[in-house]
């Protein structure tokens, strides 16, 4: 265990179930193994994993773990943008139906935990999974009840090699369904159409109307049915804006309604929810300039969806640590929505380049951003961090980056 900082707690858990570790490192003990559990961010091409694989011990996930012990349900949700409100969504909404439905997996809580908490009590009746490509590369009997794929756009090629190679890590989602099971699919995106295969019921995802869909929108009205019975509600009573937001509540209901028995609750449900901390979260608005923090927006897609996602102009904060993503493509959105960039983090020289020609002024640290984009910005103007890039060249992970960027505004108010 690398990077795990060991803790007497920790240490007297392991002593007393009479776990051998290892911290800091590891020895020849390592391969002493059944099988090897990889953390995610872990890759395959590491050279322990490669000599667990030549010495056939199987290397598996996480989450492949935790549904063995699984005693509900799974809904696994996955796809390149969207992910973790999709999943925080369904569980509220299973929950507003008067389910007991947790979310967990890769936006905070693990599958493991919430399987662990439910174990003996056996009281969960669906567990709702976030799953990256990265926990998705090492399953083997994970087979969840429903599999969400929200869409497909280039992420993580500091990892995978090409685009068809990270798509198929998150097609394996599929892999052990059946007839019995159900798979919703965004059938709106091009990659989606291409690439996803199942033996699943399909439930589909359109902003047209399509055969066989149990949610859809009529211009600003959302619309949803079970049998016989339709439900709307006006797009301007749920609190998540934008279209990649109408695209996530559609996979969302896409999922839940073929579960329940009847539609009861799931109006409130929508009415009552918030978007999750760190995507597209107001934080505070000081002389007319609004601030927002999409830190979760670790990709040029979730960019792209930020930014489209606002009708004032933007003073955008961009960097961190790169993951080959495609900067130059923002050009189009940033000349219509965005007034100036500002870089942050080791990426910041590398999206520079790609956005000659724009108006970009290098800042050192996010402190600085927001105080170069606060000396530009007026009256009717956002100053919105959407970084672009993973976090790890200055913080420990998206949330704290985000609390940072909260904490700042915050000290101006």
């Amino acid at each position: 265990m690398g990077q795990v900082k060991i803790t007497p707690e920790l240490q007297k858990k392991f002593t007393e179930a009479n776990i051998r570790f290892e911290f800091g490192g590891h020895s020849e003990l390592v391969y002493d193994a059944d099988f090897a559990v990889i953390s995610p961010g872990i890759p395959l091409k590491a050279n322990v994993i490669q000599e667990l694989l030549k010495r056939n011990i199987p290397v598996i996930s996480e989450i492949e773990v935790a549904f063995w012990y699984a005693a509900a349900p799974v809904i696994a949700i996955t796809g390149s943008n969207g992910k973790s409100t999709t999943t925080s969504l369904i569980a509220h909404l299973l929950n507003a139906a008067g389910k007991s439905a947790v979310a967990c997996g890769n936006l905070g809580k693990p599958f493991s935990e919430a399987v662990y908490e439910t174990l003996e009590s056996k009281k969960m009746d669906f567990f709702v999974v976030e799953c990256s490509s990265f926990q998705l590369e090492t399953i083997s009997l994970f087979s969840p009840h429903c599999a969400v794929l929200l869409n497909l756009t280039p992420d993580h090629l500091d990892r995978y090699s090409s685009f068809e190679l990270y798509a198929r890590s998150k097609m394996t989602i599929f892999n052990q369904q059946n007839i019995e099971k159900i798979a919703v699919l965004n059938i709106d995106d091009a990659n989606v159409r291409r690439l996803a295969k199942t033996k699943a019921k399909i439930y589909p995802v359109s902003m047209q109307p399509v055969e066989g869909a149990v949610a859809w929108y009529d211009n600003d009205t959302l619309c949803f049915r079970y049998c016989e019975k339709t439900i709307s509600i006006a797009a301007t009573d749920i609190f998540l804006p934008g279209l990649h937001n109408r695209y996530n509540i559609l996979s969302a209901l896409s999922a839940v309604i073929p579960l329940l028995k009847e539609l009861d609750g799931l109006d409130d449900g929508l009415k009552s929810f918030r978007n999750i901390p760190h995507r597209l979260e107001f934080i505070a608005e000081k002389d007319g300039i609004a601030y927002y923090n999409d830190s979760k927006a670790t990709n040029v897609d979730s960019v792209k969806v930020a930014i489209s996602s606002f009708k004032q102009r933007i003073h955008l904060i961009l960097g961190g640590r790169d993951k080959n993503g495609d900067f130059a493509s923002l050009a189009q959105l940033l000349t219509r929505y965005v007034r100036h960039v500002y870089t942050i983090g080791e990426a910041a020289e590398i999206i520079e380049q790609q956005l000659s020609g724009f108006p970009v002024t290098h800042s050192e640290d996010l402190k600085q951003a927001i105080k170069n984009a606060r000396a530009k910005a007026v009256k009717g103007e956002i100053i919105l961090l959407s970084p672009g890039c993973a976090s790890y060249d200055q913080y420990k992970n998206f949330e704290e980056r985000g609390e940072h960027f909260r904490n700042l505004v915050e000290a101006m108010l």
